[in-house]
């Protein structure tokens, strides 16, 4: 297909880059406007000269069900930069320092998850008859009723707080950086059925590279060689529309220059969304994206002067470690003197409002509570990242919150996780919303 047509993107994160990407394969005359002076949007790196090293901006976990991702990373060439579990594995650490290991076997789900489960050295005998009902779950005609949230469902089929504790919380924090109470039933039934109907969908996947290597960097290049081009430092004012909103004619940028094109995609984030229009149209329109609720994730790095043993922390599964009863909900073995500590709902817990000696200072009273010879001596740098409004809130109000991406106006499109994709905040949200778009567009021109 060579259209000839011509796409203004506004916005050059993770959904504007895919939704390029997606639209270049398809010859179409792509042009990215990013406001920033850099793409990538909030899955980005960024180089600290101290120590000379880059940072991801938080922690990106892939899942092995990330199809739309592993297709963008397959056009761009970044795809072999991904390790995937052979099956999902993940060490648990409680404050008692004892090491509980969850790993699924090679079997056809659900008894995948079942049985890894039942061999859970973290839970008891009733937490494992409860293990059993994690199949309504899995199948829409055994679950009645309208549930508020997620915890309310895990209630519903009996679900143990030993259970909660250990398996259903750590993969909500995960997945949906909130507690269980905030995550609506429904999203949480499509990310428990996407994860578990297959064997390869449950494992994590983490990248070999930074993200810049993985998300960013193959992409531009692969937009340079097929036409697309990427105006950064470019803040777009106002989107025009015609007086009966059936068609958006105008880009216009905050220098007063305008572009017109065939058609427009928006990919910003949801607190910058209404930026993008005049108070009478986008109350029109009847967005209401100013409604959403965000939440932050903080990073804690820590770097150590020895080596780290391997009896204070194994070298696990991809270097990956979970933590219950404390603040501090995942830790990452980088190498052996560099540890990333991760902490989801930060804004709820008031630690996204701390300083970041009192973030540091927790996070060693949580290490001294659950890893044997851990001692605060043993550090000799640390590094804090508070990722703001890294995630927003999936809970039951949301769902009216997120706008779809095929809109009432012909060619005008809406890209990014917070989109209704029916997944929570995820890269693969962002990219799944990003082809959803371009599905459209490319349908309309087969159409004309």
């Amino acid at each position: 297909m060579s259209s000839g047509k011509t796409v203004a993107i506004i916005g050059g994160g993770i959904a504007g880059l895919s939704a390029a990407v997606f639209l270049a394969e398809r010859n179409f005359r792509v042009t990215i406007f990013e406001y920033s002076p850099k793409p990538g949007g909030r899955a980005y790196s960024f180089y600290d000269r101290e120590k000379e090293q880059f940072f991801d901006n938080g922690q990106h976990i892939l899942a092995g069900w990330y199809k739309n991702t592993f297709d963008y990373l397959k056009i761009t060439g970044s795809y072999s930069k991904l390790n995937f579990q052979k099956q999902l594995e993940i060490n648990f650490i409680s404050k008692e320092k004892k090491v509980y290991r969850l790993k699924f076997p090679d079997l056809k789900p659900p008894l995948n998850v079942l049985t890894g489960l039942l061999k859970f050295g973290a839970l008891g005998l009733r937490d494992k008859k409860a293990v059993l009902n994690i199949r309504k779950l899995l199948n829409v005609n055994d679950l009645k009723g309208n549930f508020e949230d997620a915890l309310q469902l895990l209630r519903e089929i009996e679900q143990t707080d030993n259970l909660i504790k250990y398996f259903w919380e750590p993969f909500i924090f995960a997945v949906f950086n909130t507690v269980p109470e905030k995550v609506s039933a429904e999203i949480f039934l499509n990310v428990i059925r996407k994860g578990f109907n297959a064997n390869e969908n449950s494992v994590l996947v983490i990248p070999a590279v930074n993200l810049n290597e993985l998300l960013i960097n193959d992409a531009l290049s692969y937009l340079g060689k097929n036409g697309a081009e990427i105006r950064l430092n470019t803040g777009v004012r106002q989107i025009g529309f015609r007086e009966d909103l059936k068609k958006a004619e105008y880009v216009l940028f905050e220098d007063g220059n305008r572009i017109s094109a065939d058609y427009i995609i928006s990919a910003v984030p949801f607190f910058a969304f209404r930026k993008l229009f005049d108070e009478k149209t986008y109350e029109h329109l009847g967005y209401k994206s100013d409604r959403i609720k965000s939440s932050c994730i903080v990073s804690v790095h820590l770097f150590f002067h020895d080596k780290i043993n391997e009896s204070m922390l194994a070298d696990n599964s991809f270097g990956m470690t979970g933590l219950t009863g404390t603040n501090v909900q995942w830790i990452f073995r980088r190498n052996d003197r560099h540890l990333s500590l991760v902490i989801s709902n930060a804004d709820a817990t008031g630690i996204t409002d701390m300083s970041n000696e009192e973030i540091f200072n927790m996070c060693v009273t949580d290490l001294k509570s659950t890893l044997n010879e851990f001692t605060e001596s043993m550090i000799s740098d640390y590094k804090v990242l508070k990722e703001k409004r890294a995630t927003f809130i999936p809970d039951r109000e949301s769902a009216e919150y997120r706008p779809g991406q095929i809109t009432d106006t012909a060619n005008f499109f809406i890209a990014g996780d917070w989109t209704d994709t029916k997944l929570p905040s995820t890269i693969e949200g962002a990219v799944l919303s990003a082809r959803i778009c371009v599905n459209k567009i490319i349908e309309t021109e087969n159409l004309n």
